[in-house]
This record gives structure tokens, C-alpha cells and sequence, in this order.
């Protein structure tokens, strides 16, 4: 199939990779050329611009950081057009990003206006998932229309779910997320804890894996904790985007939230201490006991 994409970042760029080692036929864009380059080294074509990425293929898949960035490549901006400027009747959209559904919504409607179907189709399962084609796709359109695109979505993920109508599936992203990164709060407090009363990180993994707080956070994360190892694979300001938009959903349904809420604090004080950029775990920095300094000789 002829694939276009668009957002070759920390998840994009492994995802884009799958679909080209899939058999797809890949048209890609992103702002920054070297983002691109690993992928046109594989047979990928960078496209020019959004419009002739729109021009040239039929379905078109999206991973960017959030609602504003996706508006401005669908619709265009100021500065330039966007992926609609090109595309034709008929073409679809899928946005693998991860927003909130009532920003899905409008712009599923305004792309409507041109004839082009957008849908959202979130992914989870971090960058390793992303690698290995693991991910979880939550589709927000019926499985009937959705399946004609079956090969793209098992190029990329394990488990398809097809949630009915647009926004569905950025709902349960939206909760996922809203577990997940309460529980990595949870672990990193427990983690934090565990370092000021002398037992070893690895040892509270070890047993907590094996135990009733077994998570894939915990799975997925316990060496780099181990390690303070806080490289950026989900930063702190996603963690933080994300489960605020968990709770501005809790909010329109007048849901409780108490503990969302006091994770996405947490992620909000690491923000404020300067370590957005650093893995969403990256919270622990902000809790952990600092370490004595090494003596010189």
C-alpha cells in the first residue's frame, strides 16, 4: 500500500520504519529533513511539503506531539498549507497522536468540509513497542471501514481496536494513560522511599514484579530506574500533557480524578524543575535523596 506519513520523532520514525520493512510503499514528511533520513535510506521519498505528500497518496498516517500541531499539518497554517491543501475526496487521515477527542472531533469535521476522512488511531506501548510492532492501535472508526487498512495497522501494532466513531479511540488512550502514568508516579514515590530507607532499587523491583504491584511500567522501566538511567523515550512534559487531558475528560463527565490529579502535580513540579525533556520516570530525580559526593584522592 502506499503510505504516506508524517512525524518521524521518538515514536514515529521506529513506526514508519515497520511500515517500510512491511513491503509499503512510504511517502514521509517532517519539518526537520534529518529526521527523515534513516527512513529514505531504507527506499522511503521525503516529500517536499504537506500538500504534495496529500497529492501523492491515498492514506496518511500522523504522529505528533499534540491537537495544535495536528491542526496546523491537516488544515495548513499561516505559513504554509497542509495535507488537505493536496488531498482529494475520498482520502483518509489516521492520527496516531495522542489528543484530546473533542479537538478530533472539530477537526474531523472541518477536513469533512474538503472530502477527506480523518480518524484518530492512538497508539500505546512506548518506544520498544514501537520498534518491535507491538503496539496497541485504538481505532475510532467501525471495523468495517477500518479493516481495508489491516496491513498498515499490523505493520505497526499487535492489538487493533476498532472503538466505533471518531474520538473513541482517544478516549481510551486517554485512560490508559491516566493508569499508566499514575502508577509510574505510585512506583517512583515507592522507588524514592525505598532509597531513604537503604534498600536497593533492583530489590524492590524484584519483588514488586513478582507481587499484587506487578505493572508493565515496572516491566518496561526497573532497569533504567535502577541505572537513574532518565533518557527521554515519553518526556515528563507529554506525561503531563497527557493525563491533563485525562482530567479535563473526568471533568465534562464529572468523574473523580483525586489520584490523576495529584500525579499530574507531580509530573507538573518535575516540569517546573526543569526535567520535561527527560523521560516521564524522570519524576524519581525530582523525589530521590540526593547522593553524597564522591570523595576526591
Amino acid at each position: 500500500m502506499h503510505v504516506g506519513f508524517v512525524g518521524t520523532g521518538n515514536m514515529g520514525l521506529p513506526m514508519a520504519k515497520n511500515l517500510v520493512k512491511a513491503g509499503h510503499q512510504l511517502m514521509v514528511y517532517d519539518r526537520r529533513i534529518e529526521a527523515t533520513a534513516p527512513l529514505e535510506e531504507m527506499g522511503a521519498t521525503r516529500a517536499p511539503d504537506l500538500p504534495s505528500l496529500g497529492r501523492a497518496v491515498r492514506v496518511t498516517l500522523l504522529s505528533l506531539p499534540d491537537a495544535p500541531v495536528v491542526e496546523a499539518v491537516v488544515l495548513g497554517s499561516t505559513a504554509s498549507e497542509g495535507l488537505v491543501g493536496g488531498a482529494r475526496p475520498g482520502d483518509v487521515i489516521f492520527d496516531l497522536s495522542t489528543v484530546g477527542p473533542e479537538s478530533t472531533r472539530r477537526l474531523a469535521e472541518r477536513a469533512g468540509q474538503r472530502g477527506v476522512r480523518l480518524i484518530d488511531a492512538p497508539v500505546s506501548g512506548s518506544v520498544s513497542g514501537a520498534e518491535a510492532g507491538t503496539l496497541a492501535v485504538m481505532i475510532g472508526a467501525e471495523a468495517e471501514f477500518a479493516r481495508q487498512f489491516e496491513p498498515v495497522f499490523r505493520a505497526i501494532g499487535a492489538s487493533i481496536f476498532h472503538l466505533g466513531e471518531v474520538g473513541k479511540g482517544n478516549i481510551l488512550k486517554l485512560l490508559n494513560n491516566y493508569v499508566a502514568l499514575s502508577n509510574q508516579a505510585a512506583l517512583c514515590e515507592a522507588m524514592a522511599l525505598a532509597d531513604r530507607l537503604g534498600i536497593p532499587r533492583q530489590t524492590v523491583g524484584e519483588v514488586i514484579a513478582r507481587s499484587s504491584g506487578a505493572s508493565f511500567i515496572l516491566e518496561r522501566k526497573l532497569e533504567a530506574l535502577v541505572a537513574r538511567d532518565y533518557r527521554p523515550g515519553f518526556f515528563v512534559d507529554l506525561a503531563f500533557k497527557d493525563l491533563g487531558l485525562g482530567l479535563e475528560l473526568a471533568r465534562q463527565a464529572g468523574a473523580a480524578a483525586a489520584v490523576g490529579e495529584e500525579a499530574w502535580r507531580l509530573y507538573g513540579r518535575a516540569r517546573e524543575a526543569g526535567l520535561g525533556k527527560l523521560d516521564s520516570s524522570g519524576v524519581l530525580g525530582l523525589l530521590e535523596p540526593p547522593r553524597p559526593p564522591v570523595a576526591t584522592p
